[in-house]
């Protein structure tokens, strides 16, 4: 499973786009009056005008080369504060081999950088930057019941990592094992790492493998669409 494109919504369009363009030096490949589109390596992100005012929270991964960590760090301090967590500002996940590090967008939406060391290619290039973004590494899906959106999920083949139940209380892995892109499918209220702000249920798309598009709605209801090729 591969999340090939995700899609955000943001009362904040034109504060998104210059934190993403001028802020991180991405660039956009497709905009209209009412969305743009990012490349993140070999994916995409994509920024939609929300239609209502609602509460919305997003947290998700950037995969990273698996050596340039300590580069990437260097690299986004100097463009943002790093959030921070018992006086931490980074975080090493000894069961995957991954470093990770993280801070706010624009939006305050939580990103992660993530360094999957055994798992990610490595890179040489000497001065890193936003060039050096894989893909997304890891995409928020915040829902009241994680128990029944994971049962739809699996009629497509997605089930979580580990193979065990969904624990509705917690997040949960959703993806093939020792892979590099993962659903973060979370209940409601939960407190992120290295920020206070809880997961809300929040309207998203996300196309996988090209072959189907994960959708929660602005009403919370969440529908699975096949792509017709």
């Amino acid at each position: 499973m591969r999340i090939t494109e995700a899609t955000l919504y943001t009362n904040r369009l034109d504060e998104m786009k210059r934190f993403y363009t001028e802020r991180l030096g991405l660039s956009v490949s497709e905009e209209d009056l009412t969305s743009f589109r990012i490349n993140l390596g070999e994916d995409a992100l994509v920024f939609q005008e929300a239609k209502t005012e609602q509460e919305r929270q997003y947290h998700f991964a950037i995969n990273i080369p698996a050596n340039r960590f300590k580069e990437a760090k260097e690299w986004i301090m100097s463009l943002v504060p790093l959030l921070t967590e018992d006086g931490e500002d980074e975080i090493y996940f000894e069961g995957i081999d991954a470093s990770s590090l993280y801070f706010y967008d624009a939006d305050e939406n939580i990103v992660e950088l993530i360094a999957r060391h055994s798992i990610n290619p490595e890179s040489n290039i000497e001065s890193f930057s936003s060039n050096e973004f894989l893909g997304i590494g890891e995409m928020s899906l915040t829902v009241e019941d994680p128990s029944l959106v994971a049962q739809e999920l699996e009629t497509i083949g997605v089930r979580r990592r580990d193979g065990n139940s969904i624990d509705p209380r917690h997040l949960n892995f959703i993806g093939p094992p020792n892979h590099n892109t993962y659903i973060l499918l979370v209940p409601r209220g939960r407190v992120w790492l290295f920020s206070p702000k809880l997961s809300i249920p929040s309207p998203i798309q996300m196309v996988l493998d090209q072959q189907y598009i994960v959708e929660m709605d602005e009403k919370h209801e969440f529908h699975i669409h096949s792509i017709k090729t």
